[in-house]
């Protein structure tokens, strides 16, 4: 049990703010931490929950590939975002929300099978598999 939580400190403190992962079950296996039932991960003001998060780290055993899956939410204060599963490439800074994906900030939100977001570039894709995409969006008053 001590190497996992030695490698999850080692993965946690490679970045400039902490995380914070916390589960039912945590299990470290060749590169790959899986965090099972009643997931909750927290960096700075950002929280992801889900049923079970998977996060494969690289050889230098930094993150660079998650995927969570089961009542997906996501909450960066202003923002918040829902799906049954969500994957995100951390060095391409792209996030794939899939099955009854729904972004809301304030008032305005849309919906989709899968949303694209691409980080870097703040843009983002809305793809309806069966149904129309959604979307409601209300101006600022200046």
């Amino acid at each position: 049990m001590k190497a996992p939580i030695v490698l999850l400190l080692t993965f946690i403190l490679a970045y400039s703010q902490p995380i914070l992962g916390e589960a039912d079950t945590i299990t470290y296996e060749k590169n790959v931490i899986i965090y099972t039932g009643n997931v909750r991960i927290t960096k700075a003001k950002e929280t992801l929950t889900a049923d079970k998060v998977i996060i494969h780290l690289d050889e230098n055993k930094k993150a660079h590939f998650a995927e969570a899956e089961g009542k997906v939410f996501y909450q960066d204060g202003k923002r918040t975002a829902r799906a049954d599963r969500a994957y995100y490439d951390f060095k391409k800074e792209i996030i794939r929300l899939v099955g009854n994906a729904k972004v809301e900030e304030g008032p305005n939100f849309v919906e989709a099978d899968e949303i694209i977001y691409y980080r870097a570039e703040d843009r983002a894709v809305a793809i309806g598999k069966g149904k129309k995409v959604r979307t409601f969006y209300v101006e600022e008053k200046k």
